[in-house]
C-alpha cells in the first residue's frame, strides 16, 4: 500500500515537472517576440496596411520562421494608374540589401580559405590599385564589412556610365578621410571593393558567382544581378511593367534604376525569391558547408562604443526592437525593401515595396513582430554635448562636397527632441576630444562651429551673390529700356554696359545651373552624376574669372561716375562671391563625378 501510494506522489512529482514546461514552452512558442500571437499576426498587419492605404503604392511582405511562412501578403499596386495589382508575379529592386550578396560570397571564400578577414585588402587588388590612402594602418576586409575603412561618400555607386566594374572602382575613388577602424561611414564604395575582391579571387564576374553560388543553390530562378537585368529575361521584361511611387504614394513614373557599381545595390527579383534568401540566412542553409562559417557570420564584428552591444556582424547591420534583429535595408530611386531576422526567436520579416525611401512598412511595421524599437537611454540625453554634428558618411571633396552643410550636418541641441538621439537607438562616445554619436548604419560626429560657420557664409555669399545679380539685371534692363524709349544717349560706356549684362547674366546661369542639380537631386541620386552639369561651373567660372580681370586691365575707374563705380564694384564683388563658391566647393571637377 506504501508503495503505491509513493509511485503515485512520484507519478505526480514527474507530471508537473515533465509536462506542464512542456505546455507552457508550446504557448510560449505560439507567440511572436513582440509578444502577439502568430496566429493573429495576419490580422495585426491587414489592419496596420488599411490605416496607411492612402499613402501606399504596392507592398509585399512576409514573416516567417526556420520552418517556414507564418503569414504572407500582397498589397497595393506594382502599377496603380493602371490598376495592376502587385502579385507574385511582380518585381521589385533590392536597393543595398543586394549587398548581403556581397557578404555572403565573402565569408564563402573565407570558408574555402581564399580570403583572411584580417589582411590588408591590398593583397587581393592589382598593385598600387588605392591611390587615395592617407593612413598608414591598412584597411581589412573585416573593415570593409564594418563600413569602416574610412572612405568619404562616393558617387562611384551613384555612376550610371557604361563602365566596367574594375574601371568604376579605379578612376571613381573617394578619399579616405578617417583612419580605418576609427568611424563607422556606410561605405557603398567600400562594398563595391569586396565584390570586386571576390571576382579576382575566384576568377568569375560578381554576377556569375552569385548566381552559381547563391541564387541557384536557393532556387531563385526570378533575380537578375546586372545593371541592365540581363542575366534574367522575364526580371527584365516584367520590370518595365512596374512603376515607382515617392513615400507618400504619388507616381514617378518607371524610374528604372541602373547601377555600373551593380553589387551594391542593382539586384531585382520577385517577392518569393527574396524571402528565399532571407528564410536561407535565418535557417543558416545551403549558403555555407560548415556550420562554424554560420556562428563566424552571426558575429558581432564592431559594437556600440564602450558597450558589447553587436552594431554590425560581418556585413549584417543590428538593429534594436523589442529584440535585436539583424539585417539590411535598401533604397533606389522608385523601390526600398528590408530584410530583418531575429537569430535568438528564429523569426524573420521580408517587405518590398514599389515606393522610394519608404519607411511606414520597412521600419515601423516591424515592430508588431518584433516590438517596439528600443529607446536611447536616458543617461545618453543628459551626457550629450550640443553643437554641431555631421554625419561622417558625407562628401569631402569634389562637386558633391556643396551637400555637407545642408544634407549631412546639422545643430542639435539638448533635449529630448534631439534627432541623433530619438529616432533609432544610439550611443554615445568621445575618442581624441571629439564627441561621437553611433547609431545603426553610422555615425555622426560634432565639429567646430568655424567649420559649420564656414560653410554656411559660402551659402550665404553664393545667395547674395544671386539677388544682386537678379535686382541688378532688373533695374538696368528698366533703365535701358527706359533711356531707348525716351530715345536719351546713356552715359555709360558702352563695353561697361555689355560687360554689366554679360556678367550678370554668367551669375545668375550659376545660380540656374544649381537649381537644375537639386531639382535633380530631389528626384534622382544618379542623374546628378553626369559630367556636363560641372563642366557647365567650370565655364561659368572661366567666364566670371574674366569679368573680374576685366575691369582692370580696362582701367574703366578714369571714365565712371561714383554712382557708375559703386555700381561696378558690386557686380565685380557678386561675381567674385560665385567664383569663391565654384573654387570652395570643387564645382569645376567635373572629372570627378
Amino acid at each position: 500500500m506504501i508503495t503505491k501510494r509513493v509511485f503515485l506522489w512520484l507519478l505526480t512529482i514527474l507530471s508537473l515537472g515533465l509536462f506542464q514546461p512542456s505546455t507552457a514552452l508550446a504557448e510560449e512558442s505560439q507567440k511572436l517576440p513582440s509578444g502577439t500571437d502568430r496566429n493573429q499576426i495576419g490580422q495585426k498587419i491587414q489592419d496596420f496596411v488599411k490605416e496607411h492605404e492612402k499613402t501606399t503604392a504596392g507592398m509585399e511582405m512576409s514573416v516567417f520562421d526556420t520552418n517556414g511562412t507564418i503569414y504572407r501578403g500582397n498589397f497595393g499596386y506594382i502599377d496603380k494608374e493602371k490598376g495592376v495589382k502587385a502579385d507574385d508575379d511582380s518585381v521589385f529592386e533590392w536597393g543595398s540589401v543586394t549587398k548581403l550578396t556581397v557578404w555572403v560570397s565573402v565569408m564563402q571564400l573565407w570558408e574555402e580559405g581564399e580570403i583572411d578577414l584580417e589582411e590588408d585588402i591590398r593583397t587581393y587588388l592589382p598593385k598600387d590599385f588605392l591611390k587615395t590612402l592617407r593612413f598608414d594602418k591598412p584597411i581589412t576586409m573585416l573593415d570593409l564589412m564594418n563600413h569602416q575603412a574610412g572612405f568619404e561618400e562616393s558617387s562611384a555607386a551613384m555612376n550610371s556610365d557604361q563602365k566596367s566594374m574594375e574601371e568604376l572602382l579605379a578612376t571613381k575613388q573617394p578619399a579616405q578621410i578617417f583612419e580605418p577602424g576609427s568611424k563607422t561611414a556606410y561605405s557603398n564604395y567600400g562594398t563595391g571593393l569586396a565584390a570586386y575582391i571576390v571576382e579576382r579571387i575566384s576568377k568569375q564576374s560578381f554576377s556569375d558567382y552569385a548566381h552559381q553560388h547563391i541564387f541557384q543553390p536557393l532556387g531563385m530562378d526570378r533575380t537578375a544581378l546586372l545593371p541592365d537585368l540581363s542575366d534574367n529575361a522575364y526580371v527584365r521584361d516584367k520590370r518595365k511593367e512596374g512603376q515607382a511611387y515617392n513615400a507618400n504614394g504619388q507616381a514617378q513614373g518607371p524610374s528604372i534604376f541602373y547601377l555600373s557599381l551593380y553589387p551594391v545595390g542593382q539586384a531585382t527579383s520577385t517577392f518569393e525569391d527574396f524571402q528565399k534568401f532571407a528564410q536561407a540566412l535565418l535557417k543558416q542553409d545551403k549558403l555555407f558547408q560548415r556550420p562554424e562559417t554560420w556562428d563566424t557570420l552571426y558575429s558581432a564584428s564592431s559594437t556600440y562604443p564602450g558597450t558589447d552591444l553587436p552594431l554590425n556582424m560581418h556585413g549584417f547591420w543590428t538593429v534594436e526592437y523589442g529584440t535585436s534583429v539583424v539585417g539590411h535595408g535598401g533604397n533606389t530611386d522608385g523601390f526600398s525593401s528590408k530584410i530583418l531576422l531575429d537569430l535568438k526567436n528564429g523569426v524573420g520579416y521580408a517587405v518590398m515595396t514599389n515606393q522610394a525611401q519608404e519607411l511606414i512598412y520597412n521600419e515601423t511595421m516591424p515592430e508588431l513582430i518584433f516590438g517596439v524599437k528600443k529607446k536611447t537611454d536616458k543617461s545618453t540625453f543628459e551626457a550629450f554635448q550640443p553643437g554641431f554634428y555631421r554625419r561622417a558618411r558625407y562628401f569631402a571633396t569634389g562637386p558633391m562636397s556643396i551637400t555637407r552643410g545642408f544634407l549631412y550636418t546639422s545643430y542639435a541641441s539638448k533635449g529630448r527632441d534631439n534627432s541623433l538621439l530619438s529616432q533609432d537607438y544610439a550611443v554615445l562616445s568621445r575618442k581624441d576630444g571629439q564627441e561621437m554619436v553611433t547609431a545603426a548604419y553610422g555615425d555622426s560626429y560634432k565639429i567646430t562651429d568655424m567649420e559649420a560657420y564656414m560653410d554656411y557664409t559660402m551659402y550665404l555669399l553664393f545667395f547674395i551673390g544671386l539677388v544682386y545679380a537678379f535686382i541688378n539685371l532688373i533695374i538696368s534692363g528698366a533703365a535701358d529700356l527706359i533711356r531707348l524709349v525716351r530715345k536719351k544717349t546713356a552715359k555709360a560706356p558702352t563695353d561697361l554696359k555689355i560687360w554689366n549684362y554679360l556678367t550678370t547674366l554668367t551669375i545668375l546661369g550659376a545660380g540656374f545651373n544649381s537649381y537644375l542639380i537639386f531639382a535633380t537631386m530631389a528626384v534622382s541620386k544618379t542623374a546628378i552624376m553626369q559630367p556636363w552639369r560641372y563642366m557647365v561651373f567650370a565655364g561659368l567660372g572661366i567666364l566670371l574669372i574674366a569679368s573680374l580681370v576685366y575691369p582692370l586691365i580696362t582701367k574703366i575707374k578714369n571714365r565712371l561716375s561714383r554712382g557708375r563705380l559703386a555700381l561696378t564694384i558690386l557686380t565685380s564683388l557678386s561675381a567674385l562671391a560665385i567664383v569663391v563658391n565654384i573654387l570652395y566647393w570643387s564645382l569645376y571637377q567635373w572629372w570627378v563625378v
